[in-house]
């Protein structure tokens, strides 16, 4: 495994006590997931993104948070 560092994620840790936080904390997952499809990735970053920024008024970067995951695919 090389030793590269990944990015840190803009969203916060999550708790899950209600359907939209566990709603948030799933796309976050799909975005982080190495073997997700690049699209399918960006496309949960992009609905991470928007639920978290309803969620707390905090806007973060959807492809920031999809190239987390591109990141951990090419650790791999």
């Amino acid at each position: 495994m090389a030793d590269k560092e990944i990015p840190e994620s803009q969203a916060q840790r999550v708790k899950s006590d209600t359907q939209e936080q566990r709603s948030e904390k799933s796309y976050k997952a799909a975005a982080h997931n190495p073997t997700v499809s690049h699209e399918a990735r960006v496309s949960a970053a992009q609905k991470l993104s928007e639920l978290h920024e309803q969620r707390t008024g905090d806007k973060i970067d959807p492809y920031h948070e999809a190239g987390i995951g591109d990141k951990k695919a090419g650790d791999q």
